[in-house]
């Protein structure tokens, strides 16, 4: 027969594991319907991705195709990969397995192929004609996730039972140490009354008040029927019948007690767990809870409170609300209405506390006739409004990158009517062709002298001045309409020398580097790196342009110092062991050391209010080590301006860049 704490303990541990066994099952459960429901046609939209764009890029090399579908099929996700031409013949074919795909494909899907979930269809487009590819996925989970899962699930119910068993000892511990001690006082007073002295029982615990006060009027009462028999024998046998009668109703005494102080510990001890558990509950919530009564003052709130308010929450309890925040002073009139139901406030700006600047607030009104009167919960908005901010920008920088690419496709038209008709004038102007020759007869103009005359007046330098400006516009336009394309995700080899010089051609327009001097001197040999050549396009001229409008603020100020001084920058490629570096630095103020660790981060700018996004540098530093796994850091150059250096490997890990595909 177990005992009463042993039944606890046992059923404890029980609910424990059930709620273990129930949370892994739905973790599992949900886990296969993530990888179904959303993982697998977002793998599938992927892989028919890669296979078009591969399609378009090498539509004769079916080798290269098929590479491509042999190292898909190696996803434990896909387990059958099929390539078809418009006449529904199998061209290319890879699988894990036994093959579920015919080589024949139907002109519609039957019925049962419709049927099935782990089977795709994708219309693609090729030189060759139309094609479609047909993917087999494997939806169930893999081994290794399940027997993860499991193991992690009986870890913690082993250390789950271990807690509760240490838990009930301490308990245990706890409830006999006040009776041992009851016990030893019993034990001295009895001692000290059979030696004929008379001794009190003490003790401070409350509980233990009335059954001390007994022990001790029975200790008394003992003594004095002693007393009583010794002086009068004649009275002993009514004296010991009174005895037996006390004694038996101190001992139904001393059970109804002992009932009642196991049935007052047992009800302390639900109290405590129920007690703890809501502080478990409050506390694991992501918002700041902040329970109130009728005049606004703060009953209980839970750590995340605290901790914005960068102070321990058990000393908020019993002050005002407006104390800690008097953002809210604006909302008193709403707080103190209870009877509006659940009311909402979004977008509050709260400066008081420590984690963010914009926040929502709810209040929810609680019933009853206790002290609390509601409940006010506070959720931190800022990452979300600044998230809504980026993309605001993004989308107006994509907008002003379409804009570029249609005005350079304007001016790329009439420049290349300026070079052609260049081209017409030197002609119609060179001897030696027959129709030149007879226009200048009919009109007793000799070629030759006409030639003297241009030479004389510097007309050919002109011309060899427009078209020397005509295809340095030319340049400038096709590196606009180079840069402001999209959608590049294959990293290729690239030279750093033309990569700085074409950045440089657009560069230069800006206003900012009209008068600095750009030293950049290309080595005797390329340095090639393989990357996105758009995005790196990206990275320089934003180095080049923030360098270039930092000396102009410095320019003025620094040249009343030094009147020989000159603005400017320095950017130069070389090869570090297997790395490629890139270096840009110029000699204005450079950046305070408070503030270099910050400028790698999110919307931080010291520019003023509506000169700058703070994102430049937070995208290029995303774009060198999230899309090429390389390095960008800042340090003070050798003039004591500002520098960024740049490592990126010479090669492209097969691995990140196969990670890359798969998150486009």
């Amino acid at each position: 027969m177990l005992l009463i704490r042993q039944k606890i303990m046992l059923t404890t541990v029980a609910v424990c594991a059930l709620i273990i066994l129930i949370t892994t099952l739905a973790y599992i459960l949900a886990a296969e319907r993530v990888g179904r429901e959303h993982l697998v046609p977002v793998l599938n939209d992927t892989v028919a991705g890669l296979i078009q764009t591969q399609l378009k890029a090498s539509p004769s090399d079916p080798d290269a195709i098929q590479t491509s579908l042999d190292q898909v099929i190696h996803h434990y996700q896909i387990r059958e990969a099929a390539l078809y031409n418009g006449e529904g013949q199998r061209l290319l074919h890879s699988y894990r397995g036994a093959p579920r795909l015919q080589a024949q494909l139907a002109a519609k899907p039957a019925e049962t192929d419709q049927a099935q979930d782990d089977r795709y269809r994708y219309a693609l487009s090729s030189p060759r004609g139309p094609m479609q590819l047909v993917l087999v996925n494997d939806v169930s989970l893999s081994g290794f996730f399940l027997h993860d899962t499991l193991t992690t699930s009986l870890f913690v119910v082993c250390i789950s039972a271990l807690l509760i068993f240490i838990l009930y000892a301490a308990t245990r511990r706890w409830q006999r140490r006040p009776y041992r001690q009851l016990v030893q006082s019993v034990e001295q007073a009895s001692g000290s009354a059979s030696q004929g002295q008379h001794h009190y029982i003490a003790n401070a615990d409350p509980d233990y008040q009335p059954l001390i006060r007994a022990i001790n009027d029975l200790l008394w009462q003992h003594q004095q029927r002693t007393q009583k028999l010794t002086q009068a024998h004649e009275q002993a046998e009514s004296a010991r019948q009174r005895a037996i009668r006390l004694s038996t109703e101190t001992r139904q005494s001393n059970e109804h007690l002992a009932q009642e102080i196991a049935v007052r510990r047992g009800i302390e001890t639900q109290l405590t767990n129920t007690q703890f558990l809501l502080d478990d509950v409050i506390n694991a919530m992501p918002s700041a809870l902040f329970v109130l009564d009728e005049s606004l003052h703060i009953i209980q709130c839970n750590e995340l409170a605290g901790d914005w308010l960068e102070q321990p929450h058990q000393q908020l309890n019993g002050k005002l609300l407006f104390h800690f925040i008097p953002e809210l002073e604006t909302l008193r009139d709403e707080l103190l209405d209870t009877s509006a139901g659940i009311r909402t406030r979004e977008r509050f700006a709260i400066g008081s506390f420590h984690s963010g600047t914009v926040f929502d607030l709810i209040l929810y009104p609680l019933t009853g006739q206790q002290q609390a009167r509601q409940v006010l919960r506070i959720d931190d908005e800022t990452q979300r409004q600044q998230l809504e901010e980026k993309m605001v920008q993004s989308e107006k920088m994509a907008t002003v990158a379409g804009l570029a690419a249609g005005v350079a496709h304007e001016i790329n038209n009439p420049l290349g009517a300026i070079l052609q008709n260049l081209q017409n004038i030197r002609r119609r102007l060179q001897p030696g062709l027959k129709a030149n020759e007879e226009a200048a007869a009919k009109h007793h103009l000799p070629l030759e002298n006409l030639s003297h005359y241009l030479q004389d007046r510097s007309i050919n330098q002109f011309m060899d001045n427009i078209q020397q400006a005509g295809e340095r516009a030319a340049d400038i336009v096709t590196n606009m309409l180079r840069f402001s394309r999209t959608g590049q995700n294959q990293k290729q080899a690239c030279d750093l020398n033309s990569l700085i010089a074409d950045s440089l051609t657009i560069a230069l327009g800006e206003q900012s580097l009209r008068n600095v001097h750009v030293d950049f001197q290309p080595t005797a040999h390329p340095v090639i790196a393989e990357i996105l050549t758009g995005e790196m396009e990206q990275v320089l001229l934003n180095l080049i342009v923030n360098a270039g409008q930092a000396l102009q603020s410095h320019q003025a100020g620094q040249q009343v110092l030094q009147p020989q001084w000159k603005a400017q920058i320095k950017i130069s490629a070389i090869y570090q062991g297997d790395q490629a570096v890139l270096s840009v630095e110029d000699n204005g103020p450079g950046i305070p050391p408070g503030t270099v660790s910050h400028i790698f981060e999110p919307f931080y700018t010291t520019k003023e209010v509506g000169t700058g996004t703070g994102l430049g540098l937070f995208i290029s530093w995303l774009i060198i080590t999230s899309h090429h796994q390389g390095k960008i850091r800042y340090f003070t150059s050798s003039s004591g301006g500002a520098g960024f250096e740049i490592r990126l490997p010479r090669k492209a890990d097969s691995e990140a860049l196969q990670h890359d595909i798969r998150d486009i």
